[in-house]
C-alpha cells in the first residue's frame, strides 16, 4: 500500500477518536483546528513520511504534541497577563457566529473595524498589535517600554468598549 493510501486509511480510522480525545483536553474548537493543522502539515510533507509504518500511532503522537503545544500557548498567554476574557479571537468568533449569512458577517466585520478605529489610540494600538498582528504582550512591552500590566489593562478596556459597540451583533 502506498504512503498516501496508508495515511488516508489511518486518518479515516483515527479521526473521530483523536478529535474526541483532543477536545476533552483543549476544547472542541481548538481540537478541530489543531487536528486539521497537523493533517495539513502531514499531507504537505507526505514524501518525507515514507518510512512511516503505523499511521494511527503517528497521528496519536502528533495529537499529543498538538495538545502540549496548546497547553504551552495557554501558559505563555497567562504568564503574559492575558486571560480567556481578553481573547480577541473568541470575541470576534462570537460576534460572527451570530451572523448566519455572508452579508451579515461582512456587515459585522465592517462594524468591528469601525469600532476598532474609534478606540482611543493607546487601546487601538494594543488591540492591533496583540490581537490582529499576533504580537505578545512581552514583545509589545519591550518595543514600547509600556508594562505588560498596562498593555493588558488597555486591551481589557478596548474589548469592553468593543463589546458595547458590537452588542447588537452578538
Amino acid at each position: 500500500m502506498e504512503t498516501s493510501e496508508r495515511f488516508e486509511a489511518g486518518y479515516a480510522d483515527q479521526r473521530g477518536p483523536i478529535l474526541e480525545w483532543l477536545g476533552s483536553r483543549i476544547g472542541a474548537q481548538e481540537a478541530e483546528d489543531a487536528f486539521h493543522d497537523l493533517v495539513a502539515r502531514s499531507l504537505a510533507n507526505l514524501d518525507s513520511m515514507e518510512p512511516l509504518r503505523d499511521v494511527g500511532a503517528w497521528l496519536w503522537r502528533a495529537a499529543r504534541n498538538a495538545a502540549a503545544d496548546a497547553w504551552r500557548r495557554r501558559a505563555r498567554r497567562k504568564a503574559a497577563g492575558e486571560s480567556e476574557a481578553d481573547d480577541f479571537d473568541t470575541f470576534v468568533d462570537g460576534a460572527l457566529r451570530g451572523a448566519p449569512e455572508e452579508a451579515e458577517r461582512a456587515e459585522t466585520l465592517d462594524a468591528l473595524y469601525a469600532s476598532i478605529d474609534a478606540l482611543p489610540p493607546e487601546q487601538r494600538d494594543v488591540v492591533i498589535a496583540q490581537a490582529i498582528r499576533g504580537e505578545t504582550f512581552a514583545s509589545i512591552s519591550k518595543r514600547t517600554g509600556i508594562t505588560i500590566d498596562t498593555l493588558a489593562a488597555r486591551k481589557r478596556y478596548a474589548l469592553a468598549r468593543l463589546r458595547v459597540a458590537l452588542s447588537g451583533y452578538e
